[in-house]
């Protein structure tokens, strides 16, 4: 949560409280300008560039309306034009974001507190100390890590990690308990021996130990848990399971990691064994795509794995919506004759729980395929009306709008959507081919990696659009639609190669749909 000149913003900027306790709520549109702002704070930013942010909105993005809405935000945030706080005027330019971001001790993602017991002993200050350093290390940028002894501190941290300890003839006896935010109930917990000059080794482990737990609580739902409305599928709480304890490698390899080590532990888990399969699944449809999955046999091996693991364990559903709405997921996605089934099971989950926004999602891309684009365009907004603007699950939504409106043949939609995608989510840019079309203009990002491309990349492209989108479409014009923009586009780059995968060009003969819409190979 940012917070500027004493107002703390949603990290959407979908509403704001000040310094005298009143909440703001903002339009999609002032949020768009914040957005934009926040993100060049300290630059200049002109009021052309505003309103071609705010363009993306659908709504009204003249220059003038960008004089309107910055005095709107003004008058929210009580700041004073002619000695600004938040927005200067850059005259003849545009408007500068002044405000100075200030972070809270108590908004960090970890708080390292209370320490209770003999933590003042040597070896229990050396301890803290280096598991300080390994944890800020380990949880990487952006998740800052601060040591709160007395564990008073108010915030939005994500995580508490208390210790207990007790010093006995050089060594320290302790018990470190893991926490939420928003809940005193212990989310795990160890006990721990630490000799003296072994403060280090026993940080590292302890500091891994908490980075699992904090993944298995991020990924995993809690049947025992509430789920609200705008609680997202479990592919989200996977993803952002992984990104939080991002190492550089694919996203799906530290799920695989922390999930082959919780099955070690309990093989005959099936809540694990569903994770297990899900983050299976995501290996799959990464892109770029994983080099292993290119040996002949290999996809039909992993699809066999995912097959066999929901269908064994769908036990776990049954008081679990997040996890049944999982199941549909990827019956739906391997392509097994399967789709009547998974539409059972997003409806019975729909229908018993609340868990409306993750249903959306999955019931969505089941009417899509099955070719009631229109109803599955209507939940995508419905989901979306429940997501926060600018987050993972938002993204999402939109592409998977996207993919609905290709599939009807609406490009001058898809681009629509794919600027608000850009938007709420700048690392949607490293799929920005997939959304392309001849019949409309590049952005820049595009064109870059138009150029950029080699045929062999190219025709991985294509592969990969109808692996993880396309097969999945009952209608064959569906198909055709959400593969043209994107084959068009690269034949046209290499008009003197046959980038075509055989079996895409032998199932929808694109060839010869290109031909009827006067589409120029």
């Amino acid at each position: 949560m940012p917070s500027y000149e004493g107002v703390d913003f949603e990290t959407s900027m979908r509403s704001a409280r000040r310094a005298d306790g009143c909440v703001v709520v903002f339009t999609r549109q002032e949020r768009t300008l914040l957005l934009t702002l926040t993100r060049k704070a300290g630059a200049v930013v002109t009021r052309s560039e505003l309103a071609q942010s705010l363009s993306q909105t659908g709504r009204e993005a003249g220059e003038r309306n960008v004089d309107f809405l910055v005095n709107k935000l003004r008058r929210h945030l009580q700041d004073d034009a002619r000695e600004p706080r938040f927005v200067a005027t850059q005259y003849g330019e545009g408007y500068v974001w002044v405000a100075q971001e200030t972070r809270k001790t108590s908004d960090a993602f970890l708080v390292l507190g209370p320490l209770q017991g003999e933590v003042g002993a040597p070896l229990a200050q050396e301890l803290v100390a280096q598991l300080h350093r390994q944890l800020t290390s380990i949880l990487g940028r952006g998740r800052a890590v601060v040591i709160d002894a007395s564990g008073g501190g108010q915030g939005q941290h994500q995580y508490g990690l208390a210790l207990a300890c007790i010093a006995d003839e050089g060594r320290v006896h302790g018990v470190l308990t893991l926490t939420g935010h928003d809940s005193p109930r212990a989310l795990a917990c160890v006990r721990l021996v630490v000799e003296r000059g072994h403060a280090l080794p026993k940080a590292i482990e302890l500091a891994r130990w908490v980075r699992s737990a904090i993944w298995q609580n991020m990924a995993q739902p809690d049947h025992t848990a509430p789920i609200s409305a705008s609680d997202v599928p479990l592919e989200i709480r996977l993803s952002q399971a992984n990104r939080a304890l991002m190492a550089p490698v694919a996203h799906w390899r530290v799920g695989e990691r922390e999930l082959q080590a919780a099955r070690g532990h309990a093989p005959d888990d099936s809540t694990l064994a569903m994770l297990w399969a899900f983050n299976r699944m995501v290996q799959s449809i990464d892109w770029p795509p994983d080099a292993a999955l290119s040996a002949p046999g290999a996809v039909e091996a992993l699809q066999d794995e995912i097959e066999s693991l929901v269908l064994g364990h769908l036990q776990a559903t049954e008081d679990n919506p997040l996890l049944k709405l999982a199941a549909a997921k990827m019956l739906f996605f391997i392509n097994r004759g399967h789709h009547e089934f998974a539409e059972q099971l997003a409806e019975e989950a729909f229908a018993e729980s609340t868990a409306f926004a993750a249903a959306y999602a999955t019931r969505a891309q089941l009417y899509m395929c099955a070719g009631k684009l229109e109803e599955a365009l209507r939940l995508y907004d419905l989901g979306l009306e429940l997501a926060e603007f600018g987050t993972e699950f938002y993204a999402y939504l939109l592409i998977l709008k996207c993919t609905a409106l290709m599939a009807g043949g609406r490009r001058a939609e898809v681009q629509t959507t794919t600027l608000e995608l850009f938007q709420a989510w700048p690392h949607a840019q490293a799929i920005a081919l997939f959304f392309i079309s001849p019949l409309q203009s590049m952005t820049p990002e595009q064109e870059t990696m138009l150029a950029a491309l080699t045929p062999e990349r190219a025709t991985a492209m294509i592969q990969h659009l109808y692996y993880t989108s396309a097969r999945h479409f009952l209608s064959v014009e569906h198909r055709r639609q959400v593969l043209s923009g994107l084959t068009a586009v690269l034949h046209e780059q290499f008009p003197e190669l046959n980038l075509m995968p055989p079996e895409v060009l032998a199932e929808l003969n694109l060839l010869q749909f290109y031909s009827n819409a006067g589409v120029k190979l």
